[in-house]
């Protein structure tokens, strides 16, 4: 059931269309989700003159105009009606519905109702491959012709239908995309890199990603993992990591709502850590009190670098998988005397920048995940809980202080010209002052006194 102010939208759309006598269809994906019983959230229309009608629409509402595609004859643009809510108009391919329908890439995707129709509300699609019967049977069917030499990409994308609505591809289809799976080379990193983050945001990437790997199309895109040999434990890790995201709960850390945001605000980039994380490289040693940098020279920020990832996006992932690395690696005890306490610490101010990524993905590499009781005794999650409980109970409350010194008055104070120095004894008044061992200014400055002499 649409809502009234969707609908008015798409009647104020039909008026504008009548003024040059050019048939709208709602195509596509916006007629998949209604058969599936899904809320829309985006149209997609298809019409002769496509970019006129979005242009004179988008100015009737005042709202953005922004081009997706600006090939002459296959034009596609999108009006922003508010976040999270859009139309994309689509020049029609060929003379008729039928002959665009044809052009597109799977049966589920191959729908079309005449606009006014849809308004009324009919259920009479235009389905010429029987996308609505493949849509009730959960089924991802390539049309016929040369789908997937005209655009290889449609491979991938196979995969992501399947991740995010629950389908399986059908034999047919999978023997195209195991023959032409070298072809997805030809692709743009820009373009796959966007339909790999839309696969891993769907909430289990993961049956897919194995289904990838098991046709060989996921090492054409990463030939870089399959250089390890144990690329077969990692699509067992990225199942673990999986249901630990979907119920952190289960390993008793807290705070619960404050863990739930950090995994789920870059959960594809999570997903995708994990799926990286043989090629991790341990990370340098820092000199302690100087600011860790991630390398862009990783094998993970090469790899991440051919597929045109934000220096954001890749410094994020290097982070993750360097800090499960580091714990994987580490003896820490991580009791509660003063040593232990320290070393933790030092942990948590090297891998901040993505601590409860890395530490979920190190909690997910084993050969089982523990049943809810385990989690409760099990050693590694007793250890994570413990590093959880001092990031969100002593380090950040503690980091959203003002310090107690800083540069000037170490300057000042003792009368020593800004040296490299500085960073090393600025840490450690830092990292005294988050344990608790000074609470005071005169403290610090006692301090940042013996440590002077010391340097």
């Amino acid at each position: 059931m649409l809502k009234k102010a969707t609908v008015n939208h798409l009647k104020k759309i039909f008026q504008l269309s009548k003024s040059y006598k050019s048939e709208v269809y709602v195509v596509g994906g916006t007629l998949r989700d209604i058969v599936l019983g899904r809320q829309c959230s985006d149209f997609d229309f298809a019409s002769t003159d496509a970019s006129i009608l979005a242009t004179q629409y988008a100015h009737s509402i005042k709202s953005a105009l922004v081009p997706l595609d600006t090939t002459p004859g296959r034009e596609t643009f999108r009006v922003v009606i508010k976040k999270n809510f859009y139309f994309d108009f689509s020049e029609l391919q060929g003379k008729s519905i039928e002959s665009d329908l044809k052009r597109r890439d799977f049966s589920i995707n191959a729908l079309a109702v005449p606009l006014i129709s849809f308004i009324k509300g009919t259920n009479n699609y235009i389905d010429p491959h029987n996308g609505k019967d493949d849509i009730k049977n959960k089924v991802i069917r390539a049309l016929p012709g040369q789908i997937f030499p005209k655009d290889p990409l449609r491979m991938l994308r196979a995969f992501r239908f399947m991740s995010v609505l629950g389908f399986q591809i059908e034999n047919k289809t999978l023997k195209k995309i195991t023959t032409l799976r070298p072809e997805i080379n030809r692709v743009s990193p820009e373009r796959i890199w966007n339909e790999l983050n839309l696969l891993l945001s769907s909430k289990k990437a993961s049956p897919s990603i194995k289904a990838m790997d098991d046709i060989g199309l996921l090492e054409n895109i990463f030939p870089e993992i399959y250089k390890s040999k144990t690329i077969p434990s990692t699509f067992k890790t990225l199942n673990h990591l999986e249901k630990l995201i979907s119920n952190p709960k289960q390993i008793g850390a807290k705070p619960i709502k404050e863990i739930k945001k950090i995994l789920l605000e870059k959960s594809q980039l999570i997903k995708l850590g994990c799926l990286l994380y043989p090629l991790v490289q341990k990370s340098p040693i820092n000199k302690i009190g100087t600011k860790s940098k991630t390398s862009r020279k990783t094998k993970i920020s090469k790899l991440l670098a051919k597929l045109r990832a934000s220096n954001a996006d890749t410094d994020f992932v290097n982070s993750m998988t360097i800090c499960a690395y580091s714990l994987s690696n580490t003896r820490f005890s991580f009791t509660k005397d003063l040593s232990s306490r320290v070393k933790l610490y030092q942990f948590i101010c090297e891998n901040e920048q993505a601590l409860v990524p890395g530490l979920f993905i190190s909690l997910a590499n084993r050969v089982s995940l523990p049943t809810s009781k385990e989690w409760k005794v099990d050693a590694e999650a007793m250890k994570i809980r413990h590093i959880l409980e001092f990031y969100f109970k002593t380090y950040l409350p503690a980091k959203k202080k003002e310090p107690l010194l800083d540069g000037n008055d170490i300057q000042h104070m003792f009368r020593i010209k800004p040296n490299p120095d500085f960073a090393t004894i600025l840490y450690k008044i830092e990292e005294a002052r988050v344990l608790g061992v000074i609470k005071t200014r005169p403290q610090a400055i006692n301090l940042a006194r013996k440590l002077i002499k010391e340097i």
